[in-house]
């Protein structure tokens, strides 16, 4: 797939996070990113993979306009994050931005249906719009019948197409998904790739997913690898050849 030819839709320059760590007798400067860029395009599935510490978490949540970099850019849609006041970077996040985690993150005193209702609520929608929303969210994860389930009663993987279906309610521009199979086993982990790339082509909206899992590169457009806070790397789908869980690049 060639992205070039499509819209930027998150566009990150010269990204710098230096993060000032305190001990006893001194502090430290730990640079978790030094200088990185790379574009994210419209209707795209991009993979980012890294090391632990390569700073993949720290990139994740500055496009998700949960951290501001030291010095650089993150722009949405043309807009740069950090120059938007709190109320517009929580309206970002509402109605922008959708979000995945490796923990569900799912309230344990609600329903299936109220968790993923929940986003509509800030976005101002009535409570009937919401539940009917949130029920047809839970209908295109296969989850329908379990609506009025606490996530106590779901297994795992129904737990994560929950967080999914809450992902997608509001129909953001762009999902965010940090490690989503990593609490997964293999088969349950390929279902939930399965979902997300439906969800994704069926929507038109752009995923951005770190990930350790090399599933996730059966269903990205595009990987990028971190290492040391910089990029190192960007490929096609097309380029890289995925065999009995190894990676090949073409050369």
């Amino acid at each position: 797939m060639v992205a070039d030819n499509r819209r930027c839709i998150v566009d990150v320059r010269d990204v710098k996070m230096v993060y000032n760590v305190k001990n006893r007798d001194a502090s430290t400067h730990v640079h978790a990113l030094r200088g990185l860029s790379l574009q994210v395009y419209e209707n795209e599935f991009f993979a980012i993979m890294g090391p632990s510490g390569s700073g993949k978490s720290t990139l994740f949540n500055m496009i998700g306009a949960l951290q501001t970099p030291t010095a650089g850019e993150v722009l949405i849609e043309g807009v740069n994050l950090a120059s938007l006041k709190p109320q517009q970077l929580a309206a970002v996040r509402c109605f922008e931005l959708g979000y995945i985690f490796q923990t569900y993150n799912l309230l344990p005193v609600m329903s299936a249906l109220m968790n993923v209702a929940l986003p509509t609520v800030f976005a101002g929608m009535s409570t009937q719009e919401g539940e009917e929303r949130a029920l047809e969210c839970l209908e295109i994860v296969g989850l329908r019948d379990r609506a009025h389930h606490l996530p106590s009663e779901l297994s795992g993987g129904q737990q994560q197409r929950v967080a999914i279906a809450r992902a997608f309610v509001n129909k953001p521009r762009i999902i965010l998904a940090d490690e989503p199979t990593g609490n997964l086993d293999s088969r349950t982990g390929q279902e939930i790739i399965n979902y997300m790339k439906n969800l994704q082509q069926g929507s038109g909206t752009t995923i951005i997913t770190v990930t350790h899992d090399d599933k996730m590169l059966t269903a990205a457009d595009r990987m990028a690898w971190i290492r040391d806070g910089q990029l190192e790397r960007i490929a096609n789908r097309e380029d890289i050849e995925i065999r009995m869980g190894s990676i090949k690049e073409h050369h």
